[in-house]
Formats: C-alpha cells, sequence, structure tokens
C-alpha cells in the first residue's frame, strides 16, 4: 500500500484552534449475553448479576482539524467502540463526547441502506441520513454513480446486489460527501485489484485536502504510512498517545512484557508439574513442551531488549538525552 501513500501532501495542524473530536472521561459498557434467548429475556427483565465489559473505560482526548490518527491496540481493546461513538452509532454511559463536522465512515458501509430502493434512491436516503439537502445530494449524485461503476444495476433494487456491489456503493456515497472527518478501517478497498486502487487514490485525495482521519488497522508500516499521530489502547484504556512511530514501540514493548509474564508462568506451572506429579505420562508431557516455551521465552526476552532499545533511541533522538517524555497515561 506504501505507492499510494509515500510522500503524501499534509495541511498544517494548527493545535490550538478547537478540536472537531473530543472525548472527555468517556465509559461504554456492554452487558455480555449467554445466548439470544437470553439476550431477549433481558429487553422485559433485567438479568442478576449480568457480565459486564468495559469497552471504554474513563477515555479523553482531542484530535484537530487535519490531523490523521492511527488507533492500534488487540483485539477487544475498544478501538471498535471508539469509532462507533464518533460516528454516532455508540452513546457513551459516562462522560461527553463532542464531534464537529460531518463523519463520513467506511466501517460498516452498507448502512443505512433499504433493500427494496434502488441504488440511486438509495444514495438520497443515505444522504437525507447524514444530513445532506436535495441540493447538496445532487451534486455528489452522479459522482457517486461513476465512481461505483454498478452500470444499470444502478437502477435496480439493491435485494439483486451482489455483496461487493453494495460495499462498492457504500463506498462511494462515503467518499463523495465531502466529510470533515474520515473514519478507515484496515479494509482500505473493495473490488477487484483496479477498483482497489481506485479507492485508495480516492482516500489519498480526500486526506491531502485536510479532512481529519481517524485510521484503524493491524499493519503498523500502514499506519505509519497515513498517520503522524497514533493511539494505544488495551483494555478500554488510552495507554499511550504520541508520534506513530513511538506509539507503535509502546505497543511492542508492553505486548512482549505481558507475553514473557504468561510464558514464565506458563513454565512454573510445568515445573511444579513435573517435580510434584504422580503421574508418568503428565510429567513426561510435560517434558516434551518444556523446551518449546523456553525457546519462545528466549525469543520474547530478545525482542523485548531489542523494541526498548529502539523506544530509548527514538526518544533519545527526538526529546533530547534528558527527556522522560513519559506520555503513558496508566
Amino acid at each position: 500500500m506504501s505507492e499510494f501513500f509515500e510522500n503524501m501532501n499534509r495541511v498544517e495542524v494548527d493545535k490550538t484552534s478547537k478540536p472537531v473530536i473530543k472525548f472527555d472521561n468517556v465509559c461504554k459498557t456492554y452487558t455480555l449475553y449467554k445466548s439470544d434467548q437470553e439476550r431477549f429475556r433481558a429487553l422485559f427483565k433485567k438479568p442478576k448479576n449480568p457480565t459486564l465489559h468495559r469497552a471504554l473505560d474513563h477515555v479523553s482526548l482531542e484530535i484537530h482539524k487535519g490531523e490523521a490518527v492511527g488507533i492500534m491496540g488487540d483485539n477487544g481493546c475498544g478501538k471498535s467502540t471508539l469509532l462507533k461513538t464518533v460516528t454516532g452509532v455508540n452513546f457513551p454511559d459516562e462522560g461527553t463526547v463532542e464531534v464537529d463536522g460531518m463523519v463520513a465512515a467506511l466501517l460498516e458501509l452498507t448502512a443505512g441502506f433499504s433493500i427494496d430502493m434502488t441504488g440511486r434512491e438509495n444514495i438520497y436516503l443515505k444522504g437525507y441520513i447524514l444530513g445532506l439537502t436535495d441540493d447538496e445530494i445532487k451534486v455528489i449524485e452522479e459522482k457517486v454513480v461513476d465512481f461505483a461503476e454498478l452500470g444499470d444495476y444502478i437502477d435496480q433494487p439493491v435485494r439483486t446486489y451482489s455483496s461487493g456491489m453494495k460495499m462498492r456503493l457504500g463506498f462511494a456515497i462515503n467518499v463523495n460527501i465531502s466529510p470533515d472527518i474520515l473514519v478507515v478501517d484496515e479494509a482500505l478497498a473493495v473490488g477487484d485489484a483496479a477498483f482497489k486502487a481506485k479507492c485508495k487514490n480516492k482516500i489519498r485525495e480526500i486526506i491531502e485536502t485536510g479532512v481529519t482521519v481517524l485510521f484503524v488497522s493491524h499493519n503498523a508500516a500502514q499506519v505509519e504510512e497515513i498517520c503522524e499521530r497514533a493511539i494505544y489502547m488495551k483494555k478500554g484504556h488510552i495507554i499511550f498517545d504520541g508520534p506513530t512511530k513511538e506509539t507503535h514501540l509502546v505497543y511492542l514493548v508492553d505486548k512482549r512484557t505481558t507475553q514473557i509474564e504468561r510464558r514464565k508462568k506458563r513454565i512454573a506451572q510445568l515445573e511444579k508439574l513435573i517435580s510434584t506429579s504422580d503421574n508418568e505420562e503428565d510429567i513426561n508431557a510435560a517434558k516434551n513442551v518444556m523446551p518449546k516455551h523456553k525457546k519462545r521465552l528466549e525469543q520474547f526476552e530478545t525482542e523485548l531488549a531489542q523494541y526498548t532499545q529502539e523506544l530509548e533511541n527514538f526518544r533519545r533522538e527526538h526529546y533530547g538525552e534528558k527527556s522522560e517524555n513519559n506520555k503513558e497515561t496508566n
């Protein structure tokens, strides 16, 4: 993907201006259900001792116009909940969220479509949902039709579309509404190779106009190409917020530290089993897997030392010998 985003022209960000996205002590908690039946019953009767998951835990952040900000973290860390809160799909249980401007979300591209309406009618429907007037929708209508490349299908009911055709139409609408804020997940494009290239070029074009971007990906190289700033999330908390390279190294150091702790705990369990068990089969099994765990531990420790050194070098280069630059929030 680097050929699409390297040497990208960026507008200068004024961080003294009012932020276009502001989270102030935001919390969001979900109730987890064991089955659809349990979820249905909860509509009529509050469950006893429910299992709760706090997806966002006192999150505070500010993002200014023109910033491109990456969101890093493992699955379940709160990335999707944060983005859905920005787009207005979710609402916080606590705290306040301020979003100033029209948001285009390249997340659930077909959300808001009516399958019984034609593709062209859905352009208007989606436009109304986004708060556009008839005149504003007319301005972008042909741009959307041309970009989606659906041919005569644009005037057919969406129920006749393949999933790929629906994604094309959703993508075409979202990138042509002239958003103030663009929310992108790592599925940057849909369709065949030519259409994917077209999608990526359009995203680059939007970013170069100074649109504020929130970008989520597990690919650190992608985040570094697009974003100058990144936020590392873990278990609903913002752990670190800073330059993308630094944020990625903080993430790697934290991840390897956790993996080392878990691996040491597992090795200790195996050693205890070997020394205390009377079951010869269990002892032999533990002895057989022990070398693998020790080898992985050694690998993690080597990588931790490497990432720690890279992080120290980055901070020394950017902040000087005596700068701590401790932006970790936990």
